[in-house]
């Protein structure tokens, strides 16, 4: 390896980390605000609550690792450029290609730690995320349910939760077309619902058909998802993505969520390669002019990607732009540019 890679590569890797650092924070910040500090102000384990937050870690570094290297890329070319050693450089007779070269080399890297990462270790430590905190929903449902709460048994049928108190809910509704069921109580054990000291209602149309009283009744329950990203694509493999996406296609239902999920699990990672091309030819063509971006430049450029990204993001899996698009378009606009400015930057 040559000084220059050397050089190079311990720079940026060194913005990299501490980038890198900072969003996994924010991602788990944001994790804390909307899951964490209610559960604990309802009482909840605190040791599962950090074991929560270690199951999301990976997810965070996965999604957090392009942007902090975008970062981490512009803030050295940038400073590279103002204490004019790329300008050294190019009197040296290194052309620009040099440069690139281990950056692209070290996005090629990222991209495949990424892309093994989120196929692998990511949906395995999401759904046992879920999982943990499912079962603390059925060990403890105060510490999650609230009054208002709504969910589905294993037959569809809506259940309504009217009180909450530390080990059972109470003030029932099951709802369905067919029957409704109210129940004074409810207690979780394992998958079951078992409710106490209840009225079911049958109907036939509109008009009630029997009324019956009963002392216990037990609900099988589907799933009970508590979580701020409600996105069970995101706990699949690209495998299982892409089998449920034909199946929904198939039967004649948009696929948004879905195959917007599946085709960013490639796109995200490729985005470091990307930002090597973006972030040299920006430096070299803002050379030409004695400009340089500054910390604020790097800042607005960072976020203007990440911005790109989740409104494309929201937009496919709402199905109101074609999922391709909403996956590779950020990367896309980022490369073209990146292509443009490196073509027309000092040589």
């Amino acid at each position: 390896m040559k000084t220059l890679d050397r050089y190079l590569l311990r720079e940026v890797l060194a913005h990299f980390s501490l980038g890198l650092a900072v969003i996994v924070l924010l991602f788990l910040a944001g994790a804390v605000y909307e899951v964490l500090a209610p559960l604990v102000a309802k009482g909840a384990d605190p040791y599962t609550l950090l074991l929560y937050l270690f199951y999301r870690t990976p997810e965070a570094l996965v999604r957090g690792a392009p942007v902090a290297y975008l970062f981490a890329l512009l803030f050295l070319l940038s400073r590279l450029g103002e204490d004019s050693e790329l300008k050294a450089l190019l009197a040296l007779g290194i052309r620009r290609e040099r440069v690139l070269l281990p950056l692209l080399g070290l996005g090629a890297l990222l991209a495949l730690l990424g892309f093994l990462l989120g196929e692998s270790l990511v949906p395995k430590a999401l759904a046992q995320g879920q999982d943990l905190l499912r079962r603390q929903v059925l060990e403890r449902p105060r510490a999650l349910l609230t009054p208002g709460t709504t969910f589905q048994d294993a037959r569809g049928r809506v259940v309504y939760v009217g009180e909450v108190a530390r080990d059972r809910i109470g003030k029932l509704r099951i709802l369905s077309q067919e029957e409704v069921v109210l129940a004074e109580e409810g207690r979780f054990q394992g998958g079951v619902l078992r409710v106490e000291r209840g009225l079911r209602i049958t109907y036939e149309g509109d008009r009630p058909r029997t009324v019956t009283r009963f002392q216990s009744g037990e609900l099988v329950l589907k799933d009970l998802t508590f979580e701020p990203w409600q996105n069970p694509a995101n706990r699949m493999t690209l495998w299982e993505l892409k089998r449920e996406v034909e199946r929904l296609r198939q039967a004649g239902v948009k696929a948004g969520l879905e195959a917007t999920t599946y085709y960013r699990r490639y796109a995200e990672p490729a985005a470091s390669l990307v930002f090597a091309l973006f972030a040299t030819g920006l430096a070299f063509y803002l050379l030409g002019g004695s400009r340089s971006l500054g910390l604020v430049g790097v800042a607005v450029l960072t976020f203007f990607y990440y911005a790109t990204w989740s409104v494309g993001r929201i937009m496919g899996e709402q199905n109101a732009l074609d999922p391709i698009l909403a996956a590779w378009g950020p990367n896309l606009f980022y490369g073209i540019l990146g292509l443009l400015l490196f073509l027309g930057g000092r040589r």
